[in-house]
């Protein structure tokens, strides 16, 4: 497995991990405040968090998957290594190009596809959050049955590996 899929992959597992077990919480939180007589309400969550700068490894895996592939699809790096090495015979500068451009991806990255990405991921949880609220709040019994689903599951997925 190449390194940018391993990568992906661990930060895939730990943001899936921590959004089962905090849905898993949230519902049960419903279903016990839905007990208690309270109205159903539209809340906005965020489960999800933005990975942090300084994790770099994610960005540049994030950035090969998207605009690095872009530019390789596009055989950008072909064109400017004909120009510059075979046409020049400059290695330093297309080595040095490159290096810039790949920094320059990542920064659009982490300043706007990364944030995008995860605001579109927190308004679907938001809105699963909220329909589920709903269902709970009408149906209290199909809410339960969920919640013991959902738990058993995971328990199960974690029991077999």
């Amino acid at each position: 497995m190449k390194w940018h899929k391993a990568t992906l992959l661990k930060q895939a597992k730990n943001i899936a991990e921590s959004a089962s077990t905090y849905m898993i919480l949230a519902l049960v939180f419903l279903l016990w405040r839905f007990a208690f007589g309270m109205q159903f309400e539209w809340q906005q969550i965020e489960p999800l968090s933005q990975p942090s700068i300084f994790i770099r490894s994610f960005y540049s895996a994030f950035t090969f998957f998207t605009l690095g592939l872009l530019l390789y699809i596009a055989r950008f790096y072909k064109v400017l290594h004909d120009i510059l090495v075979k046409g020049m015979g400059l290695w330093g500068l297309y080595n040095a190009i490159k290096a810039i451009l790949w920094l320059f991806l990542m920064f659009i990255s982490y300043q706007y596809i990364v944030p995008w990405s995860f605001a579109i991921l927190n308004t679907s949880a938001t809105i699963l959050y909220n329909v589920v609220g709903f269902v709970l709040y009408v149906l209290p019994p199909l809410g339960t049955s969920l919640i013991i689903a959902i738990a058993y599951a995971l328990w199960k997925t974690k029991k077999a590996s």
